[in-house]
C-alpha cells in the first residue's frame, strides 16, 4: 500500500514539475510555498530564494502595495478567476526586469490550512501582437488622412487606393479575430486549467495528511479508503493531462492512423473490462454484436474513443443504470453504438457537443475538460469514419460511430 502510495504521489509530482506554465502556491498570508521548475526558469529564481518570500517580490514594487490589499480581499471571498480582469499585469524577475503575465487563481483548503494555486503564462508574445496591431492602425489611419488631402483630379487613383486600404482593413478584422481566439482559447485554458487541477490536488494533499495520522494509530481501513481516494484523484489528473497531450499533438498534425485488419468485438470486450473497475456502484454494460468480426481501424485510436464514451455514459448516468453497447459488421461496414439512460444533452446544445472546451448546461456540476468529444471526433475522422448522437435531455443518448469495412485512405482533419 505504502509504495502504491508513494508511486501515485511520484505522478503527482511529475505533473507538477513537468507543468510547461509556471505554478505558484502561496498560504493565506501571502508567503509561497511552493513552485514549480516552470516559474523558476520564468522568474529566475531558485526555488529556495522565494520558499517563505511574500509573492510580492514577484511584483514591480509601484503595484505591491495595490497588490496587497487584493490579495486580503481575495482571502475574503476565495473563488476560481482570472486575476486582474480588464487590467494589465506585470511581474519581476529577479534581474529586475518585467514582463507581463497573465495569471488565473484557485483556492483549496487542508488541514495545513487556506492555500492560493496561481497559474501564471508569460503574456509577452500577445502583448507585442498588439502593439503591432495597434502600429498598423496608426498607419492606416495616416493612410486615410493621406487620402483626404489628395486633389480632387485624382478621384480614380483615390479610389484604388480606398479599395487597397479596405483590404488591407480586412486583412487586419481577420488578423485581429485570429489573435482574438487565440486570446480566449488560452484564458479558457488557464480558468479550465486551474478549477479540473484544483480537485483532484486538494484531494491528494487532503488524503496524504490523513493516511499518516492514521498510520500512526493502525487504522488499515481508514488508510486503504483514503489511499483509494489518491487513486482516483490521480487518475482523474491522468485524464486531464492525456487530453492535453493528445490535443497538442492534433493540432501539430502529428497524429496519423494506423490502419489494421482488427477483430472489433475483441477490442470491444477489452475496453469493456478496464472500464468495469470504475463505473459507478451498480453499473454494468452489456454488449450485442451482430455480423462478421474484421474491420480495418486503428485499435489505439479506436480504444481512446469507446473508452471516452463509456466513461461519459457512465459519469452522466445514475448508479445501477445499464449501459449498452450494439456493434454490427455488414456488407457496408462497421458501426458501434454506445447508449445510456442518463442525462441527456439540452437540444439549445447540441450543435455545440464536439467545439473545444465545451460543456453542456446540465453537465458543469461532473468534472470534465471539454475536450473529450472533440478529441472523439477528431479520431473518428482520421480513420476514416463518422460520429453522431441522438439525445433527449432527460432521457438519455446514443453516441454512434460507423467506419468503412475494408481500410480506406484516412481523412485529412483541419482544426476549427
Amino acid at each position: 500500500m505504502r509504495q502504491e502510495e508513494k508511486a501515485q504521489q511520484e505522478e503527482l509530482q511529475a505533473l507538477f514539475h513537468c507543468a510547461s506554465n509556471a505554478i505558484i502556491i502561496t498560504d493565506a498570508n501571502g508567503r509561497i510555498v511552493r513552485l514549480n521548475p516552470a516559474a523558476s526558469d520564468l522568474f529566475g529564481y531558485e526555488a529556495q530564494e522565494l520558499i517563505g518570500s511574500p509573492i510580492e517580490t514577484l511584483i514591480p514594487k509601484r503595484f505591491a502595495r495595490v497588490h496587497e490589499r487584493h490579495r486580503n480581499n481575495y482571502r475574503l471571498h476565495p473563488r476560481v478567476r482570472p486575476m486582474g480582469t480588464g487590467i494589465d499585469l506585470y511581474a519581476l524577475r529577479k534581474d529586475g526586469s518585467e514582463f507581463p503575465v497573465a495569471v488565473s487563481l484557485s483556492p483549496f483548503r487542508t488541514e495545513k490550512g487556506d492555500f492560493v494555486v496561481a497559474f501564471v503564462v508569460d503574456d509577452t508574445l500577445r502583448k507585442e501582437n498588439e502593439q503591432r496591431i495597434v502600429r498598423q492602425n496608426q498607419q492606416l489611419e495616416q493612410l486615410a488622412i493621406e487620402l483626404q488631402n489628395l486633389n480632387e483630379g485624382l478621384e480614380e487613383k483615390i479610389q484604388e487606393r480606398t479599395q487597397e486600404l479596405e483590404r488591407a482593413k480586412n486583412e487586419l478584422a481577420v488578423a485581429l479575430a485570429a489573435e482574438r481566439e487565440v486570446g480566449e482559447l488560452k484564458s479558457r485554458f488557464v480558468s479550465m486549467a486551474s478549477h479540473e487541477f484544483r480537485t483532484p490536488l486538494s484531494t491528494v494533499l487532503s488524503s496524504a495528511a490523513l493516511i499518516k495520522s492514521y498510520a500512526e494509530r493502525g487504522d488499515l481501513d481508514s488508510i486503504r479508503k483514503h489511499a483509494l481516494r489518491i487513486q482516483m484523484a490521480v487518475n482523474n489528473l491522468n485524464t486531464i493531462l492525456t487530453e492535453f497531450l493528445s490535443l497538442g499533438r492534433l493540432e501539430e498534425g502529428r497524429t496519423e492512423p494506423r490502419l489494421v485488419e482488427t477483430d472489433l468485438t475483441a477490442l470491444i470486450e477489452e475496453d469493456i473490462n478496464e472500464m468495469t473497475p470504475v463505473l459507478r456502484a451498480g453499473q454494468t454494460i452489456e454488449h450485442r454484436h451482430e455480423g462478421e468480426r474484421r474491420v480495418c481501424l486503428d485499435p489505439a485510436l479506436f480504444k481512446h474513443v469507446l473508452i471516452n464514451l463509456l466513461s461519459n455514459a457512465s459519469k452522466y448516468s445514475s448508479e445501477g443504470a445499464i449501459i449498452r453497447v450494439y456493434s454490427r459488421i455488414d456488407e457496408t461496414g462497421a458501426s458501434v453504438h454506445v447508449q445510456d439512460s442518463g442525462l441527456g444533452i439540452p437540444a439549445s446544445d447540441q450543435k455545440h457537443l464536439f467545439s473545444r472546451f465545451f460543456r453542456a448546461t446540465n453537465a458543469t456540476n461532473v468534472q470534465g475538460t471539454g475536450l473529450g468529444l472533440y478529441i472523439v471526433k477528431r479520431y473518428v475522422e482520421l480513420m476514416g469514419g463518422e460520429i453522431g448522437f441522438h439525445s433527449e435531455e432527460g432521457k438519455g443518448s446514443d453516441f454512434w460511430v460507423r467506419f468503412s469495412k475494408t481500410a480506406a485512405k484516412p481523412k485529412r482533419v483541419t482544426s476549427t
